[in-house]
């Protein structure tokens, strides 16, 4: 499934779920779609004035109880608040995930928003208008008004040149590996090639994808492909420091009898 952003408010949380149906249970998807139906902002506002912003920051914390994980989380929960299901399932989500919701949240109430990065923290920007903006902490759910002739906070040269716009693909498949990571620190191999396959969906090509589907691969007992992945890594990026050993994996996998894999 590739993955293009040209989808807003419940149409991007639509299609985030659906990616995150090729590794995660699909009852547990559905739900999730029914819980933020009943929930999230019924339709985009008329009027998008900083007191309603303030009303929906509000309603997202408040009414609906988001919060990042609020007690110590065993190894084997440690993958469930990183997956957007879970997080709307049961108000707990990793940092990345809350960012994700609260700008679905925003954009299905009708209000222009994007990411952006402060100082190393994710942050919504609502642009309220051409001349103001309000950063939105999805941590806290603290806001500030950056730009606004009335009150005259305007931003500081230094707070733009720190401030950073967000490649929003990148910042979904910064996530997708988060998931994958967990994935594997669990043992559940097959979800995490779900995820690695769909990360190479949307870098094809990419060496070091290829090579971690090679060594999920090789794990799986899929030789052949593992094969084929750690020779592409090989010829792709011959100067690697791995290459001895991708080397090395090559030539015990192709000695094992063809028809055990």
């Amino acid at each position: 499934m590739k993955f293009e952003l040209k989808q807003q408010g419940s149409a991007l949380l639509e299609l985030l779920l659906a990616i995150e149906q090729q590794w995660t249970d699909a009852e547990q998807i559905q739900q999730a779609k029914e819980s933020w139906l009943a929930m999230a902002p019924a339709c985009a506002e008329k009027t998008l004035t900083m007191n309603v912003l303030a009303r929906h920051v509000d309603n997202f914390y408040r009414d609906a109880f988001f919060t990042p994980p609020i007690k110590p989380l065993l190894i084997e929960e440690m993958h469930q608040p990183t997956l957007l299901s879970y997080a709307i399932n049961q108000r707990e989500a990793d940092p990345l995930v809350l960012v994700l919701l609260l700008l679905c949240w925003l954009q299905q109430a009708g209000f222009e928003s994007d990411i952006v990065c402060y100082k190393g923290e994710y942050l919504v920007q609502v642009h309220l208008s051409t001349v103001e903006k309000v950063w939105v902490d999805p941590y806290t759910g603290a806001w500030q008004c950056l730009l606004s002739p009335e009150n005259g906070l305007a931003l500081s040269l230094t707070q733009e040149l720190a401030t950073q716009a967000v490649d929003f693909p990148a910042f979904c498949a910064s996530l997708w590996q988060l998931q994958k990571q967990l994935l594997l620190a669990l043992g559940k191999r097959e979800q995490a090639m779900a995820v690695v396959q769909h990360l190479l969906e949307q870098k094809p090509g990419d060496p070091y994808l290829h090579r971690e589907r090679g060594l999920l691969s090789e794990l799986l007992d899929h030789w052949s492909l593992a094969i084929s992945d750690y020779q592409y890594f090989v010829e792709q990026k011959p100067d690697d420091p791995s290459n001895d050993h991708m080397k090395q994996q090559i030539r015990q996998l192709s000695s094992y009898p063809q028809w055990l894999h």
